[in-house]
C-alpha cells in the first residue's frame, strides 16, 4: 500500500472520529429546528449556494455558500446555522455584499434533504409543513430574490415549479398574486417567471403575516402600507356604510 493511500485512510479516519457525533446530533435534532433550517434553506435557495469539490476517492471538500447584502440577514444566518449545525462560518464583507461560508459535510448533507438549491428546480421543500415553517422560507426567499416597487412586490425565476410552489404557499395566507412570464433576448437564457404581490390588501397582508428580514426592503414595505391604510382610512370615513345608508 502506497504513501498516499494510507494518508487518505488516516484522513478519512480522522474526519469519521471528528464528524460522527455531529451526525448523531443532527440526527437527533431533525424536528428541533425547522423553523431555522426554513431560514437557511431559503436563504441559500436565494443568494447562496452547496458545492462538493474532489473526486469521490479522495477527501472531499463540502461548502455552504452565502452572499447577503444585507447585514440582519447576514447575522440571522450565522446565528441559526450555529445553532443547528454547531458550526460557526467564516464571514467577510465585501464591496457589496457580506460572505458567510463553512466547510461541514454533515451540514451539507442534511440540507440536500431538503430539496434542489440551483436556480432551475429549487421548490418549497415538503418536510415544511406548517404555516410557520413555510412563513420563514417564503421570507428568507423574498429577502434574496424580491424588488419591493413603488406599490408592488416583484419576484422573479427562472424556475417554473419553484414560482408556482410559491404562489400556493402565499395563498395558505391568503395573499393573492399573479404570475407572468417573459422571453429573455439571449437565445440561451431560460424563459423568466415573475410573481407579482399587488393591492392594498395583498400588502397589508404581506407585511402582517410574513414580511421583511432585509432592512432596507421592510422599511420599504412599512412606507407603502402606511400610505394604503391612510387611503383606506380616508375612503372607510367620506363613504358611509351600507347600514347607515339603508337607514337614512
Amino acid at each position: 500500500m502506497d504513501f498516499y493511500k494510507l494518508a487518505r485512510i488516516g484522513a478519512k479516519a480522522h474526519w469519521e472520529k471528528q464528524n460522527n457525533p455531529l451526525k448523531e446530533y443532527i440526527k437527533n435534532t431533525s424536528l428541533k429546528f425547522l423553523m431555522e433550517k426554513a431560514r437557511i434553506v431559503g436563504f441559500i435557495m436565494g443568494d447562496g449556494y452547496i458545492s462538493k469539490l474532489g473526486k469521490p476517492t479522495s477527501l472531499q471538500h463540502h461548502d455552504i455558500c452565502f452572499y447577503p447584502d444585507d447585514k440582519n440577514m447576514l447575522d440571522i444566518f450565522l446565528s441559526d446555522f450555529e445553532k443547528v449545525y454547531l458550526k460557526k462560518p467564516f464571514k467577510k464583507e465585501l464591496k457589496n455584499h457580506f460572505l458567510a461560508r463553512v466547510s461541514c459535510k454533515p451540514a451539507c448533507d442534511d440540507l440536500r434533504t431538503f430539496g434542489d438549491y440551483d436556480s432551475l428546480n429549487w421548490e418549497l421543500p415538503k418536510k415544511f409543513s406548517s404555516k410557520e415553517q413555510k412563513r420563514e422560507w417564503i421570507r428568507a426567499l423574498f429577502d434574496c430574490e424580491s424588488y419591493v416597487g413603488k406599490n408592488t412586490i416583484n419576484f422573479q425565476s427562472v424556475s417554473k415549479k419553484g414560482i408556482e410552489s410559491m404562489k400556493d404557499t402565499l395563498q395558505e395566507f391568503g395573499i393573492s398574486c399573479n404570475l407572468y412570464q417573459y422571453d429573455r433576448k439571449h437565445k440561451g437564457w431560460n424563459l423568466n417567471h415573475i410573481l407579482v404581490i399587488s393591492k392594498k390588501e395583498n400588502l397589508l397582508k404581506y407585511e402582517d403575516l410574513i414580511g421583511f428580514n432585509h432592512t432596507k426592503k421592510k422599511q420599504k414595505l412599512h412606507e407603502i402600507c402606511q400610505r394604503a391604510r391612510m387611503v383606506i382610512g380616508t375612503v372607510s370615513k367620506t363613504v358611509p356604510s351600507r347600514a347607515s345608508r339603508f337607514n337614512s
